[in-house]
């Protein structure tokens, strides 16, 4: 109707064109209300009324509120949100199910995590946010299997003399997850604040946390975070509205009554988290953080049990095509992922190592004198001392050897030659 009028009081010939583009644009809303109702199983009217209009319970009855414009989009951004979440869950828990059959009969699982990497874009928000949050810690586990887990192996087999130096991102997490001043924590807190706007957050942001080692505070809503991977950006606009991105009654309501048998699957473990305790990771009392923060302590848990195996993609140019490698976007990547750090370690360290028995099994054969009796320890250090190796290019454990890069190679090379 509103269209029609407007149509009706345009006259000239610009005017003409403009009637038709605003025609043709209200079919496409009613086009694509129309088919997001069908795809859901409703009625495309009580999809708009979900979605521009709440029930307010008052003492005398329900009152239907009208949404404003950004309300509306709100609304829908919500749930559609909802809706990609609730499937990409089903969708793993579908697949997890078909492979839980080989689990029962073997006892092994193989668990696939597979991430993008930490983002910086010109503007950063609360999901870049969330994501390199994830990545940071992520990265930790990361050091700690590569850097931390080394250096107690060189400790507990009584190898002397070796450090390993690597960066450590525990400050950078302490900024996010410390309570009750942490990044995290204020976020949350200012929900509950009915005076708090993005301004007033990032100005929060910069009075608690200036103090610490990886917080810039920057012009306006800015405030920076040095990451592991280095310093990004970010605008808290929208920061507090998509912490909260609180599903409407009316949509839950809406899906759990429409003909959609996934659409009704999901209203319906939503409306059961309703009643879990709040503890619950999953609960919709929480906010969208919290909710992050807490599946990624369940997935680190996970992880933590797990043996790892790291498996680093470098993205070669940014036009996507073949043979060609960018200098400086590759050196960028290694240096994020600590790749570079992990070689530095390997060649200041000694990466290769065997025990003494496997040591003796495969080169004792080298010796030119053999004495039977002698133990696995004596011939693997009298196979080095034959080939006159110099001590700085080994160590001797409790349980193992450790040999330099290249080590094994001289001795084959020598016997040879």
């Amino acid at each position: 109707m509103l269209v029609n009028i407007l149509c009706l009081s345009l006259k000239t010939e610009n005017d003409y064109v403009l009637r038709i583009y605003l025609r043709c644009y209200v079919l496409f809303l009613v086009a694509a209300l129309f088919n997001a109702a069908r795809l859901i199983g409703c009625e495309s009217h009580e999809l708009k009324e979900a979605l521009s209009a709440r029930r307010i319970q008052t003492e005398e009855g329900n009152i239907v509120e009208k949404f404003t414009m950004q309300q509306a989009i709100d609304a829908r951004d919500a749930l559609a949100k909802f809706i990609y979440a609730s499937l990409f869950d089903w969708l793993v828990e579908q697949i997890n199910n078909l492979l839980e059959v080989g689990k029962q009969h073997t006892g092994w699982s193989i668990s696939i995590l597979d991430i993008y990497g930490f983002e910086s874009f010109k503007k950063n928000s609360f999901e870049q946010f969330c994501i390199n949050y994830a990545n940071e810690r992520l990265q930790q586990h990361f050091n700690r299997h590569i850097f931390k887990l080394e250096q107690e192996e060189y400790e507990l087999d009584g190898i002397d003399g070796v450090k390993v130096d690597f960066a450590d991102n525990q400050e950078c997490l302490d900024l996010f997850e410390k309570k009750p001043i942490g990044l995290l924590s204020l976020l949350d807190e200012d929900l509950h604040s009915p005076d708090a706007n993005d301004a007033t957050l990032a100005n929060k942001l910069k009075q608690n946390l200036n103090g610490m080692a990886c917080f810039k505070g920057d012009k306006g809503r800015v405030f920076g975070v040095r990451h592991f991977a280095g310093e990004v950006l970010y605008d808290t606009n929208d920061f507090l509205k998509k912490n909260q991105d609180s599903l409407n009654p009316e949509l839950i309501e809406l899906l759990s009554s429409c003909n959609g048998q996934l659409p009704q699957l999901f209203a319906i473990k939503m409306l059961n988290q309703t009643l879990e305790p709040a503890t619950s990771l999953d609960s919709p009392n929480q906010s969208v953080s919290a909710k992050f923060k807490g599946k990624l302590f369940k997935l680190m848990q996970r992880l933590e049990k797990t043996k790892p195996h790291f498996i680093c993609c470098i993205k070669p140019n940014r036009k996507q095509l073949p043979g060609m490698y960018e200098e400086d976007l590759v050196s960028q990547q290694l240096r994020c992922s600590g790749v570079l750090e992990a070689v530095r370690m390997s060649r200041s360290g000694y990466p290769t190592r065997m025990t003494h028995q496997e040591f003796a099994d495969r080169y004792g054969f080298l010796l030119l004198e053999t004495n039977e009796s002698q133990d696995p320890l004596s011939i693997s250090v009298a196979v080095l001392k034959q080939f006159n190796m110099l001590p700085g290019m080994y160590q001797i454990g409790y349980t193992k050897l450790y040999l330099r890069i290249g080590l094994v190679s001289s001795i084959l090379s020598s016997r040879v030659f």
